[in-house]
């Protein structure tokens, strides 16, 4: 019984080991991580209004069916929003 304790101490002062270093990765990699989303990889609310709006004034063309009957009012207005957002993202202002 006498190298239960010592082996248990042992283990223990491994395992703290284990952590501080698994803490000190965990930092590196936390820093490592914030660098890469600074950078100018992710996609701005612009570009994702652009998007949506492309698709919905796919979705308004009087050739559909379900749009049919509607002219060309919706995809007309649709498609002076999505102007407006292009030269706002253009300019910088959104």
């Amino acid at each position: 019984m006498g190298k239960h304790p010592h082996s248990l101490q042992h283990l223990s002062n491994a395992l703290n080991k284990l952590k501080r270093v698994g803490s000190c990765e965990r930092q590196q990699l936390g820093s490592r991580f914030k660098h890469r989303r600074s950078g100018g990889n992710d996609m701005s609310l612009g570009t994702i209004l652009i998007i949506i709006l492309i698709l919905v004034l796919l979705g308004v063309i009087p050739t559909w069916g379900h749009s049919r009957g509607w002219g060309y009012g919706p995809s007309g207005i649709i498609g002076l929003i999505l102007i407006v957002v292009i030269i706002l993202a253009l300019m910088g202002r959104l």
